[in-house]
């Protein structure tokens, strides 16, 4: 089944006067950095993987000729559930050699999730790895294939030896021979479909046509100085936005080099920085605070990264502070899968920017502060951010009423998102709509009171959500992650703490609940929904009365500290 898209024409005339949007598609771009640089290295893994740019054309078109011989049409949807391999790559590419529509799906996703967005775009074809952590996807698979009528092939993905009873990815490439050439595609076609993280439910498919995707890239790369001399490292999942258009695409697109890491660890993450060279680093929050944690146990040379790229959660101030001392340089940038990215913090910006807000536009972007009923908003008060430009999803895959409540007419992306801008166009997120506590009349952002928690010296982690009261309607929980050896962070000193911070008092949590790690989506976005349902639950059996209580799906240990604010 193929998908196709609506575009405004009026914006799409604009964009492509002001040369935002074209007529080439990604694999026009991909063809062309072939041709420039074939013999560079164009993509290394973890495992050991590494292949030009000719070599990687070689394999993706293989694939490509697969995906012809499976029935694959221009517009039809293949999916990819693969880690930071080097394959991934190659599976992207040979999408686009035949037009067909990427949907990469994260490694975690089970069976729940892939059951739904299998079915939610009609993929017909799926590749998966043949093993994983200490996952086992091909059982996966074969228990939901009653499940998925539309799925007709499954390849495992053999990165390492292991038998499977599905068609292997180096049984495809022996079976075919390349693909000459690539099927004709043009800017304005849809290219993948990136499915959120469901930080509040169901995933949502973002799609992004061959134009948006270019204009997002090429922003961002001008905004950043990014080109073909940098070698881009990228710890986050690749089916993510933030990995897939910075660590994959982008690189291909300015004929850089793209170094992908499978499973997160600081040490892996510094040793790769350390024995590639690499030049910039993009991943969220805590990425940054465990790599931060490594440089003060252990040394690397970290002297060729010009800068690292955080998004996604909040980033403390005095982080950003001691990475400078560590050595290099964080910068801020704020967008969604829907938007990707919007506004950053620039490379020449003094210290005050940095520490003090999320950026600017990116080149060709529009940024805008409106109240509830969607008019501007001076600047310094607070509201929701809006973000129009080329780089701006086309809609919700198969959501038209959700498309209409999201993306109006004139092309503005409302993102829930609450933030301030200032007189020079440098906003600060401050939280989101969803996350304002209302407690008694008075609206408190949890993502200040995060930032508050985030200055304790015993303090790794925070989230804060509102849980139910009876009197004031909600107060606010704060759910917190210790430094290791710490001793427990008592609830008088956590409220001492806010005291000297001098914060209106009905800003203090109410409930502190000291957990081992917070739940959060491969992005790194805290999973508000888990917490808020853990601290009902909570409630519930403290009243003696668990009959409306749901079995969260996340573990939130160990115990709780209780106190109530009159």
């Amino acid at each position: 089944m193929s998908v196709t898209v609506r575009l405004n024409e009026a914006r799409r005339a604009q964009y492509r006067k002001e040369g935002h949007w074209g007529d080439a598609s990604l694999a026009d771009y991909w063809q062309m950095a072939v041709r420039v640089s074939p013999d560079k290295v164009a993509v290394t893994d973890w495992q050991g993987s590494e292949y030009t740019y000719a070599e990687l054309d070689q394999m993706a078109a293989r694939i490509a000729t697969s995906l012809l011989d499976f029935g694959i049409a221009p517009g039809e949807c293949v999916a990819f559930q693969l880690p930071g391999w080097a394959e991934f790559t190659a599976i992207y590419i040979a999408c686009l050699k035949v037009g067909a529509v990427a949907v990469p799906l994260m490694p975690n996703y089970l069976e729940t999730e892939l059951a739904y967005i299998l079915n939610k775009c009609a993929a017909r074809v799926l590749f998966i790895p043949v093993e994983f952590k200490k996952y086992d996807p091909p059982a996966t698979i074969r228990m939901l294939l009653p499940e998925l009528p539309h799925l007709q092939r499954v390849i495992a993905v053999d990165k390492t030896p292991k038998a499977c009873d599905f068609t292997t990815l180096s049984q495809l490439l022996q079976a075919y021979e390349p693909m000459d050439g690539c099927v004709k595609t043009h800017g304005d076609d849809l290219a993948a479909v990136l499915f959120t993280s469901g930080t509040e439910g169901v995933p949502k498919g973002v799609m992004l046509t061959h134009n948006t995707i270019i204009a997002s890239e090429r922003a961002y790369c001008a905004a950043l100085n990014i080109t073909y001399l940098d070698t881009i490292l990228m710890p986050a999942p690749l089916a993510h936005a933030t990995g897939f258009l910075h660590g994959v695409t982008a690189p291909f697109l300015i004929g850089a080099r793209s170094v992908i890491l499978d499973i997160f660890t600081p040490q892996a993450c510094l040793t790769l920085l350390e024995r590639e060279k690499c030049t910039c680093i993009m991943g969220a929050t805590p990425f940054v605070f465990d790599v931060l944690c490594e440089l003060k146990k252990h040394p690397y040379d970290i002297s060729s990264l010009r800068f690292f790229l955080s998004g996604g959660a909040t980033v403390p101030r005095q982080m950003v502070k001691e990475c400078l001392k560590a050595g290099f340089k964080v910068l801020s940038v704020y967008g969604a899968t829907e938007s990707a990215p919007h506004t950053m913090v620039k490379l020449d910006d003094p210290l005050s920017r940095m520490i003090n807000t999320d950026g600017i536009a990116a080149p060709g972007i529009e940024v805008k502060v409106v109240d509830r009923v969607r008019q501007n908003v001076a600047d310094g008060i607070e509201g929701e951010e809006a973000s129009r430009g080329p780089n701006v999803f086309v809609g919700y895959l198969h959501e038209p009423e959700l498309t209409a409540r999201m993306l109006d007419e004139d092309g503005w992306y409302y993102s829930g998102d609450l933030c301030r801008k200032d007189a020079d166009g440098y906003i600060k997120i401050t939280g989101r709509k969803k996350d304002m506590i209302i407690r008694g009349g008075e609206n408190i952002s949890s993502r200040e009171v995060e930032e508050i928690l985030l200055q304790h010296p015993k303090v790794r982690d925070a989230g804060v959500v509102a849980m139910p009261d009876e009197r004031l309607g909600e107060r606010a929980c704060a759910y917190v992650v210790l430094k290791e050896d710490e001793t427990p962070l008592t609830f008088e000193e956590m409220v001492d703490f806010f005291r000297r911070k001098r914060v209106a008092k009905y800003k203090y949590p109410e409930r502190l609940e000291l957990v081992e790690q917070l739940p959060r989506t491969g992005s790194g976005k805290i999973k508000k929904f888990q917490l808020r349902q853990d601290i009902f639950c909570k409630l519930e059996q403290e009243k003696g009365d668990a009959s409306e209580c749901l079995a969260t799906s996340v573990s939130l240990q160990p115990h709780s500290l209780h106190w109530t604010q009159q």
